[in-house]
């Protein structure tokens, strides 16, 4: 009962929180779409990535999981497409299995909406578009991305 009623205070007041440690060693993952902040560890970019190349990155938001590792793949890299995916989160050393996509993108210079060769860009379904001939997100870039539990 005590388990049922964190879990569900946990889903209903913190829908932001992803994943975390409950009280009674109970893991928390929220099956709804869940807002988190990436610093990318990996850079990646259209010209030289390929579908499959590995990437990685730090969560910074949520708090609850500020400093976990987040992995996923490239998923298109042509012209001016990028588009990658995380599909995994190592909380504590426990893998929690997830799906997302890109929101927002802000350059590792700190420019918002803008990729590492300051071309502007938009998230569309396909990815990152860059209005250039090429996209690129470097390490240390942020990335705003939706995620749920697969």
């Amino acid at each position: 009962m005590n388990k049922l009623l964190l879990t569900l205070g946990a889903l209903l007041l913190s829908p932001a929180a992803f994943a975390q440690e409950a009280s009674g060693g109970a893991e928390v993952v929220s099956p709804m779409n869940s807002s988190m902040l990436v610093k990318m560890n990996t850079s990646i970019s259209s010209t030289a990535s390929k579908p499959g190349d590995p990437i990685t990155g730090m969560l910074i938001d949520p708090r609850e999981l500020r400093g976990a590792v987040i992995e996923g793949k490239v998923v298109r890299a042509d012209h001016a497409i990028l588009d990658f995916a995380f599909d995994r989160i190592i909380v504590g050393g426990k893998v929690i299995p997830i799906q997302s996509r890109i929101v927002s993108l802000t350059s590792s210079k700190g420019n918002e909406g803008r990729d590492d060769l300051d071309n502007r860009v938009r998230i569309e379904g396909v990815g990152i578009i860059a209005f250039g001939t090429a996209t690129a997100v470097d390490e240390g870039a942020e990335v705003r991305i939706t995620a749920w539990k697969r």
